[in-house]
C-alpha cells in the first residue's frame, strides 16, 4: 500500500510546473490523487493526453483546470499583496513615490479612459505567467478593443515570428480566432528583420541611415540576395527570411551541417571549411551581410567560434541583437535564467564590436511601432513587468508606463529604489508613470 501510495504521488509532482507560484498547489493535489482509489489514478504520460478514454481525460481535464484555477488566483493574490506593501511603504516620509498607485478596476480604467489611445502589452510577466493566464487577461484585451482602444503585444522573446506568439497567445489566452492578427505582434524578430530590411534592401523599417551603395553592394538595385547570419531559433530565421534574405546559422553547422559536436578545439576550427574571406572586388558569392543574434537555448562553444570568424571575414556586416535582456525568472523560486544579452555580450567580446539593439528599450523599435501604426507616443501606454526593459522603453519612447506587479519587478525591488532616489529612479530603470497589481484590471466599460 505504501509503494502505491508513494508512485502515485510521483506521478502527479513529475508534471511540469505550472507557474512560479504552483508548488503549493502540486503539494495539495498530490494529497488529493493520493487518496483517490488506485483505478482512479491518472498516469503522468496521460495528465496532457487528448487522446484514450473519454472518462479518463474528463477527469484529467477536470483535475488541469482546478490547477490552473488555482494558479490563476494565486497570481492575482500575490499581485494585490505586493501592491499592499507599495500602499504600506508611500506612506513613509522616508519613500516618496512618483508614481501613480492604482489599487482598483475602477482608477485603472478612468486613467485609461482620460489619458491612452493606444495600448502596448508585454508578454511573458503581464499577460501570461509561464504557462499560466493572468487573471482576466482575455476579458481585459475584448472590453479595450470594444472601448476603442488600439492593442498590440510587444515582446523581446526573439523565438517566434509574428505567427508563433499570434498563436500562442490565443491558446494561453483562450481567446478566439480574429480577435488576435498578425499585424499586431511586434516581436523582436520582426524588429529585426524591419532593420535589416532598411539597411539592406532600402526599405523603411524604423529609422536611422541607411547605408550607401560604396558600403553595400547589395542594396536593392542588385539582384543578389543578402546573406545573413543567424544565432536562434527557427522562428528567428523564418522572421528574417520572409523579409527577402537568405539565412544560414540558428540550429544547424552552415558548413557542415551534419556535425552535431557542441565544443570545438583549436585545431577543428584551423581545420573548419571556412568559404574564402571577402575582398573588395569579390562578387558577393560568399559574402555575409549581417549577423542577427537571438536567444539560442542551445547556443554553445562551436556556434560562438563560427560566428566570431565568420564576423572577422566580414568585417563590414551589420551586427543586430534581438534583445539584450539578463535574464528571466523560472520556477517556483524565481530562478534566472540567462537572458540573450549573455549571448551577445560573448560575441561583442570576441569580435570587438558591438551589437545595434533593436528590442526593448531600443529607440529603434519605438519608431518601428509608431510609423506603421501611425501611434500618438504621448497617448501611448506601455504595460511591462520590468523596470530595466519595459519601463525605461515607454520613458525613452515618449510614451507613458504601467508597471504590472505579476512578473520580474517586486515591491520589494521598487520600494527599495524610491528611498535610494528620491522616487526619480534611475536612467536604466526608470519609474512608471501608474502601477498597479495585475492587466486584468484593465477591464474597460462595456467589457466586465
Amino acid at each position: 500500500q505504501m509503494q502505491t501510495l508513494l508512485r502515485q504521488a510521483i506521478l502527479v509532482l513529475s508534471v511540469p510546473s505550472f507557474g512560479a507560484a504552483a508548488n503549493n498547489i502540486f503539494i495539495k493535489r498530490a494529497a488529493f490523487v493520493v487518496s483517490r482509489p488506485r483505478s482512479a489514478v491518472v498516469p503522468a504520460t496521460r495528465m496532457f493526453s487528448t487522446t484514450g478514454d473519454a472518462n479518463a481525460n474528463n477527469n484529467d481535464d477536470a483535475i488541469m483546470l482546478t490547477m490552473a484555477a488555482d494558479v490563476t488566483e494565486t497570481i492575482r493574490s500575490q499581485s494585490h499583496g505586493q501592491m499592499a506593501k507599495l500602499i504600506s511603504a508611500s506612506a513613509d516620509d522616508g519613500c516618496p513615490m512618483v508614481s501613480q498607485l492604482l489599487t482598483s478596476t475602477e482608477d485603472v480604467a478612468q486613467y485609461l479612459e482620460s489619458n491612452v489611445d493606444a495600448i502596448l502589452f508585454d508578454c511573458d510577466g503581464v499577460l501570461y505567467r509561464g504557462t499560466d493566464p493572468i487573471p482576466n487577461a482575455a476579458q481585459a484585451l475584448s472590453s479595450l478593443v470594444l472601448a476603442g482602444k488600439q492593442i498590440f503585444f510587444c515582446t523581446n522573446n526573439a523565438g517566434s515570428n509574428r505567427e508563433q506568439l499570434r498563436d500562442k497567445l490565443a491558446s494561453l489566452l483562450g481567446m478566439e480566432d480574429g480577435q488576435l492578427t498578425r499585424e499586431k505582434m511586434v516581436t523582436s524578430s520582426y524588429s529585426a528583420a524591419r532593420y535589416l530590411q532598411r539597411e539592406l534592401l532600402g526599405g523603411t523599417g524604423g529609422t536611422g541611415t541607411k547605408r550607401s551603395s560604396d558600403d553595400d553592394k547589395n542594396s536593392a538595385s542588385t539582384a543578389r540576395i543578402p546573406r545573413v547570419h543567424v544565432i536562434g531559433t527557427e522562428g528567428l530565421k523564418s522572421e528574417i527570411s520572409s523579409a527577402g534574405f537568405q539565412v544560414q546559422g540558428g540550429q544547424t553547422d552552415p558548413y557542415e551541417p551534419s556535425n552535431t559536436r557542441c565544443g570545438m578545439s583549436r585545431e577543428e576550427l584551423g581545420a573548419y571549411p571556412f568559404p574564402p574571406a571577402v575582398t573588395e572586388d569579390d562578387d558577393g558569392k560568399y559574402r555575409i551581410d549581417a549577423f542577427v543574434v537571438g536567444l539560442d537555448n542551445e547556443f554553445n562553444y562551436r556556434k560562438l567560434c563560427i560566428a566570431n570568424v565568420l564576423m572577422q571575414r566580414n568585417p563590414n556586416a551589420l551586427f543586430v541583437s534581438t534583445n539584450e535582456d539578463a535574464f528571466d525568472l523560472v520556477g517556483v523560486d524565481a530562478r534566472h535564467l540567462p537572458g540573450n544579452g549573455a549571448l551577445v555580450k560573448a560575441l561583442e567580446h570576441c569580435s570587438q564590436r558591438k551589437a545595434v539593439c533593436v528590442g526593448k528599450p531600443s529607440p529603434l523599435l519605438a519608431e518601428l511601432i509608431a510609423k506603421e501604426h501611425n501611434l500618438d507616443p504621448s497617448r501611448t501606454l506601455f504595460v511591462g513587468d520590468r523596470l530595466d526593459t519595459d519601463v525605461r522603453f515607454g520613458v525613452e519612447s515618449g510614451m507613458q508606463s504601467a508597471l504590472v506587479l505579476t512578473g520580474c519587478t517586486t515591491s520589494e525591488k521598487i520600494v527599495a529604489m524610491c528611498k535610494e532616489t528620491k522616487g526619480k529612479g534611475t536612467e536604466e530603470e526608470p519609474m512608471p508613470t501608474i502601477i498597479f497589481p495585475h492587466m486584468g484590471q484593465m477591464m474597460m466599460e462595456g467589457g466586465r
